[in-house]
Formats: C-alpha cells, structure tokens, sequence
C-alpha cells in the first residue's frame, strides 16, 4: 500500500515539475486544412488551437517555424464576436508574392483583412516577425500573446518556461517596432503586468518602464508593495505615481515646469510626511485591471494579485497627495521668476483654430468635452471620423505646442487631454479677439 501511494505522489511530483518548467518544443510541423479535426475543442464553442513558441505550421502555403499563435475557426472572445487574433485557415489567403494594401482597420482582426492582407501577415510571420512591416501586423500577433498570458495564464494553461518565452519576445518586438506610441505603451504594460503576476519582487527589471501612462493601473502594485512590507511611500514614488495621474494636479504649471513641481513636491512631502505616507495593509487582494490592445479583451481583464494588498480601500492617502499638488502649483502661480518652457502661443501667429482642418477641429472639439478617456471611446471617435489615431493624436500635440507650448494629448489608458491648456489657448484667443 505504502509503494502504491508513493507511486502515486511521484508521478503528481513528475507532472508538476513538467507543467512548471514547460515541455520539449515540438518538431513536427501542423499542416492546417481548416477541418475540424486539427483543433484542440474545450467546448461547442470552441475549435482552436493555441501553437507553442517553437511549433511550425503551414497554412495556405505559407510555413511559419515559431507558432505564438492561435489557429482555428472558432474561438469566441469576451464580446461574443470571434478572436480578432485567430487565424482561421478556411479564410482565403493570396499566394506568396502577390502586392498588399495596408490595413486602415483601427483595430485590425484577422478574418476581416483581405485576402492579400492575410498572406502579407502570414509571410511577415515566417520570416520571423521582423523588418518593415504594416502596423497592424505586430498588433494582431500582440492580440495573441494577450490573451495567452491574461486569459489563459490564469486557468493554469501556461507554464513558467512558456511565460518567460513569451515575455522574451514582446521585449523584442519592442525593440524592433517601439518607434509606434501605443505599440510601445502596450508592450510596457504587459511587460509590467507579467512581471507583477510573476511574484518575483526583489528588484524591478530594466525592462519594465513605470514611466508610461499606459502602466498607470500597473504602477499601483508599486504602491502596494511598500503596504505589504509595512513601509512608508517614499516621495519619489508619490511622485511618480501623481506623474501618472495628470488630471489630479491643477492647471498647466506641473508639465510647463516639471523639474520646478517635482522640487516643490517632494520638500512639500518631506515636511508634510517625514519618510512618507504610510499605509495600513488589509485582507483585500490587490486587482489589476489589465486593459491591452486586443479588443477582444473588452473593458478590461480583471487579474488578482493575491500576495499584495489593495493600498486604495481608503481615499485619505490619495487625497493627500492632491492636496499637496495644490498647494505646489499655488506655489508656482506666485512664484514671479518663473519661466515657462515651451512657446506659448503668439497673437501675430495663425489662428490656432484655423491651422487645423475640418475633421481634426472635429476630433479636437470632442475630446474637449471630457479630460480623461478610455482608449476604445477614443478609438470609436477616430473610427467615426475616419481618421487615424496616432497621426492624429500627434496632429494635435504638434498644434498643441505651437499654440499653448504643450502637448495637448498624454496617450494612455485612459487616454489625457490637457483641457486646462486648452482652455488657456481660447481663452488667450478670445481675448485677442476683444
């Protein structure tokens, strides 16, 4: 009896070390045909498969050595609508060489490009997903990894060899395709993400950037960290966490002068709070909310983190720091020696209304209404007017700092729009106009 018990615990012992340190690659190449039969199916709505980095396919002719991708006909996404991902390869694809347009979708899903599109993807992905390559390619194979790691992860799918395979190669597709804003702040917040679900936090790696907006909800876990080992915020960290958090400081001054805020703010926190803020850990997990770039992702992926602690049950140590900035821009407001950076708009200069056209006044006008945005609403909007976002967004910084000396847009998720600052530049023209 004892030998069959000790049977059973080593081969549960096998299987776990297996499952944690991954499995040999796979070396057979998987033909896809589109039938059926080929796809791993968990359920009536399910007939996909998820292909290990490592594993080849072929499809429609077109060989790709290292997998990373979903493949199948059907794998409905948290909208009901299909995986904008999924290569399904009863889709018609154009023959190897034949021309492609670029894929003006906003959010671009697999089923819906051209023929000639999906063979322009599929050859990107056999030559290694590098080089020149339409934007919506990197986008479409980030989609995959998303919900490999934030949906599948969480059900016990994906081992530890796996993950770090994973993380690996959006780190360098962010060295290869960063140059794109949204493309880079993605990768960062997954990149942040996984590291924080990971557990391993001795030191933050080099390759996770705090620094982005479109880590914001990441940066909490930051926050917490200091709770859970009942140490205080230190004011650098306080800072930064405000930096990420620009609709909670007044007016233009903060980003006008930044280095001028910072050095108020961090005497102002020292004298307010000594070593810094320190917050009570309680019994609540810490839950991120992980919005990416695939769409299939809807208003977000809710991912606990059960070794940290919620630090934001309570309002107080936020409201704190509010105060403070306040009390830093009154500062500032009074401060006669200041000088802004950045040209501020010159009434012998064009109209800053008129230096734009039609549909980004347009575009402009409706971003006024509100200071932060989600990213899909923003998406929507671009979608509606059918213009690009990030030509866009970088329109409108560009006529920002012409006509107010700043940005006018800080992407992210949610997205920022400086309304301060544009009510300074109508303001100014207003009065110009009396």
């Amino acid at each position: 009896m004892e030998f069959i018990v000790f049977l059973v615990i080593a081969a549960l012992l096998v299987r776990f070390i297996k499952f944690y340190f991954g499995v040999p690659k796979r070396t057979e190449t998987l033909v896809l045909s589109g039938e059926a039969e080929n796809f791993r199916s968990g359920s009536k709505t399910a007939s996909y498969q998820w292909l290990e980095p490592g594993q080849s396919f072929i499809c429609r002719g077109y060989s790709v050595e290292d997998g990373m991708v979903y493949v199948g006909e059907r794998m409905r996404d948290f909208t009901g609508a299909n995986e904008g991902c999924l290569i399904n390869p009863d889709l018609e694809v154009a023959p190897e060489g034949t021309p492609s347009s670029p894929v003006k979708e906003i959010q671009p899903r697999y089923e819906t490009m051209s023929p000639e599109q999906r063979g322009a993807y599929l050859r990107w992905l056999g030559e290694g997903r590098f080089g020149r390559a339409d934007p919506a390619w990197p986008f479409l194979f980030l989609y995959g990894i998303e919900r490999r790691l934030f949906v599948d992860g969480p059900r016990g799918y994906v081992s530890h060899q796996e993950r770090n395979e994973l993380v690996s190669e959006v780190r360098r597709l962010l060295h290869v395709y960063g140059e794109h804003r949204s493309f880079r702040g993605y990768c960062n917040n997954l990149l942040a993400t996984e590291w924080v679900l990971k557990g391993d936090y001795a030191e933050i790696p080099e390759w996770v950037d705090f620094t982005d907006r479109f880590c914001a909800e990441t940066f909490n876990a930051i926050i917490s960290l200091y709770v859970s080992r009942d140490q205080p915020i230190p004011g650098e960290v306080a800072l930064q966490w405000l930096f990420l958090h620009p609709e909670l400081i007044p007016g233009t001054l903060s980003r006008r002068e930044p280095e001028k805020f910072e050095r108020l703010f961090l005497a102002g926190y020292k004298e307010k709070f000594g070593d810094g803020i320190l917050i009570h850990k309680n019994r609540s997990p810490l839950n991120l909310i992980y919005k990416g770039a695939n769409p299939s992702l809807g208003n977000g992926v809710k991912l606990p983190v059960q070794a940290l602690p919620d630090p934001f049950l309570l309002a107080t140590p936020i409201k704190k720091l509010t105060v403070l900035a306040e009390e830093c821009i009154t500062a500032m407001e009074s401060d006669e020696t200041l000088e802004f950076k950045g040209r501020v708009f010159d009434t012998d200069d064009i109209d800053p209304l008129e230096s734009l056209d039609d549909v980004h006044s347009e575009f402009m006008a409706r971003l006024a209404t509100k200071m932060l945005w989600p990213r899909a609403d923003v998406l929507a909007v671009c979608g509606a007017l059918s213009i690009a976002p990030e030509p866009s967004f970088e329109l409108l910084n560009a006529w920002g700092r012409v006509a107010g000396g700043l940005p006018l847009i800080d992407d992210g998720d949610p997205l920022f729009v400086d309304i301060p600052l544009l009510q300074e530049m109508l303001l100014r023209e207003n009065t110009d106009a009396q």
